[in-house]
């Protein structure tokens, strides 16, 4: 396995690992898990990662507190992961789906457009993993040519009686 391969796959796997924490803690911060009151912790996204009543304490609130600064190092790592494949164009959309989801996250206070960002940061980067991997079409690649065909056998023999 080369560098470059074993680079991609852990950028990969820690930008997605690291953006998911981020994701269950918000989900979790929203429905009012770890004593955050739904209605006091979510009146305000942005304003989630300050300490005071209504917040969630422990992990829960350490991943709150560090959430934007966790899904901009996620959506960088996983950007850079998709970058080091056969197709480094996928970097330019994957950063795009790590900007939507900060953007659903963090920079707005609606539940829906939260869940609806995660849905498509999550989707597109998926979606952009299967391109990614699937191997080139190269239309200048040589195809194997078809086997010639075989020599007639005894059904395509003619036995009428000539005269």
């Amino acid at each position: 396995m080369s560098a470059r391969h074993t680079g991609r796959w852990s950028a990969g796997a820690l930008g997605v690992l690291g953006s998911m924490a981020c994701t269950a803690s918000m989900i979790a911060a929203a429905v009012g898990v770890g004593g955050a009151a739904a209605a006091t912790s979510m009146a305000g996204m942005t304003g989630m990662t300050t300490t005071g009543t209504g917040h969630p304490s422990g992990a829960l609130g350490t991943l709150v507190r560090i959430g934007p600064w966790l899904i901009v190092a996620s959506a960088l790592l996983v950007t850079a992961a998709l970058a080091l494949t056969r197709r480094p164009l996928t970097a330019i959309p994957a950063l795009a789906a790590g900007a939507v989801l900060y953007a659903g996250m963090y920079a707005q206070n609606s539940l829906p457009v939260m869940y609806a960002s995660i849905a498509v940061g999550y989707l597109t980067w998926a979606a952009l993993a299967l391109w990614a991997a699937r191997p080139r079409h190269h239309p200048t690649a040589q195809r194997t040519p078809p086997a010639p065909a075989a020599a007639p056998g005894p059904a395509a023999r003619d036995f009428t009686i000539k005269e």
